[in-house]
């Protein structure tokens, strides 16, 4: 397989975007010394102020998920090893696809379509206090008051909903009512609400927390081709940029580019059906590489008791190692709303060591991409 570059990534997502003389390419802020590069090999490339080497996807907003509190966050944010203490993600993407009140915030899950009250509501929910993003900033605020900062601020992504075609009665703006059927009042929906999350992110003023940008909930782009160039123009004009995370097969997966959006991570789906064969996974990380995508390492809580399952995880982690993902890419994590968490907190042995590997793993790439930034 043929390995891509962080550095040639970046100068293509840089270059697709618009972004290597514009906004989201944000100036340094401070120096660092360089080692000089070993004899015969070129010196790393320095990554760019918005780069997010990992970033986990927490399902929050929905009132059947976790609640996220700090206590919830904490062994995302860091842990401490037998080398001491250690970061762990950079990134978090606080993800939501339904409210688990009859509403549905991207076509195919058998709800409602959301409206502006329901758009609005995940907001909120992503901004309670104590809770999702001030629970993660108030952990660092402590990690802060017993001296350990991050070099970089915590990048934060949020969920965009998808305007769904069939919504005739989405809420009011400017005096009238939406209707889904109409481009410009789906586009127009999506800019109310990147700049109500906007508004509402300036209000919390958060120390340790950065808005990166936003992340297009629906995992195909059917239905949309003809709103995404330009709401990813609407998102650019406010300095953030935009995600996506398609499965594997999704229609629009290859064209991520050109529908506008800066980085997208492809969707093995090997991991979920103990029947799915291998070449699943290899095929997804062939696709990537062809395309020039990034990769989601894919989990749940079913490893913490099924043999099957813990052997998909390592799966996962031995595949990337040798399409060079760890080293070269920027990965986004699916872990199932909180097994993560509960994979920190167990005393199996083995549970422990497959916790570890990984860990170990973002560990580094956290040591590397510090190294690395301007």
């Amino acid at each position: 397989m043929i390995k891509l570059t962080i550095s040639g990534m970046m100068a293509l997502w840089m270059t697709v975007a618009g972004l290597a003389t514009t906004s989201c390419h944000k100036a340094a802020q401070e120096t660092t010394t360089t080692k000089l590069p070993e004899a015969g090999k070129p010196a790393p490339a320095p990554l760019p102020a918005y780069y997010i080497s990992d970033l986990a996807l927490i399902y929050q907003g929905g009132t059947h998920r976790f609640p996220w509190t700090a206590d919830q966050l904490k062994p995302y944010l860091f842990r401490n090893s037998t080398a001491g203490f250690e970061w762990l993600y950079d990134g978090f993407l606080f993800i939501e696809f339904k409210d688990n009140l009859g509403y549905e915030y991207a076509e195919g899950y058998g709800q409602q379509p959301a409206g502006k009250a329901q758009w609005l509501w995940l907001l909120q929910r992503n901004f309670e206090q104590g809770k999702a993003i001030h629970a993660l900033e108030g952990m660092l605020d402590s990690l802060k008051a017993n001296g350990q900062t991050p070099k970089r601020k915590r990048k934060v992504v949020l969920t965009l909903p998808e305007p769904i075609g069939a919504t005739a009665n989405w809420g009011e703006l400017n005096g009238r009512q939406l209707n889904f059927a109409n481009i410009a009042d789906r586009v127009a929906a999506c800019q109310w609400y990147i700049d109500t999350a906007m508004t509402m992110w300036n209000a919390a003023n958060l120390e340790h927390l950065e808005l990166s940008g936003f992340y297009w909930v629906a995992e195909q782009n059917t239905g949309a081709v003809e709103i995404l160039p330009t709401v990813s123009a609407k998102i650019h004009e406010r300095n953030k940029r935009f995600y996506w995370i398609p499965y594997y097969g999704a229609a629009g997966a290859a064209q991520w580019k050109s529908m506008g959006f800066d980085i997208a991570y492809q969707q093995p789906n090997y991991f979920f059906d103990l029947n799915s064969p291998y070449s699943i996974l290899t095929g997804a990380i062939r696709f990537a590489e062809q395309n020039k995508m990034a990769l989601e390492m894919e989990f749940d809580n079913r490893l913490l008791t099924n043999t099957g399952y813990q052997k998909k995880y390592t799966d996962y982690i031995n595949e990337f190692e040798k399409a060079g993902a760890w080293s070269n890419l920027p990965v986004a994590y699916y872990e199932g709303g909180g097994a993560w968490y509960e994979m920190s907190l167990q005393t199996d042995p083995v549970i422990v060591g497959l916790y570890k590997r990984l860990a170990d793993i973002i560990a580094k790439r956290h040591r590397d991409t510090d190294a690395r930034s301007r």
